[in-house]
């Protein structure tokens, strides 16, 4: 498995985890977040306990995060 990770703007990434189920989108996440250090990371997942859990296990470290659902999966925005 690879991480999907692309830059889509000037201080923001956007990861792709759809088609992964726990654990691999919370690992995906924490992974891409030690990448994009300060910058802005969207996750989109279609695992519908990811896009419940992961906004929580963040918040709990610190991060703001903001869950969009768009059609047949959810957009994750995650700040510091």
């Amino acid at each position: 498995m690879e991480l999907r990770l692309k830059q889509v703007g000037d201080n923001t990434y956007e990861l792709d985890v759809r088609g992964n189920t726990c654990p691999f989108p919370q690992i995906f996440t924490e992974l891409a977040l030690k990448k994009v250090g300060n910058a802005v990371l969207e996750v989109i997942t279609d695992n519908p306990p990811s896009a419940r859990d992961l906004p929580l296990v963040l918040k709990k470290k610190g991060y703001q995060v903001e869950t969009t659902k768009e059609g047949d999966h959810w957009r994750i925005r995650i700040w510091k």
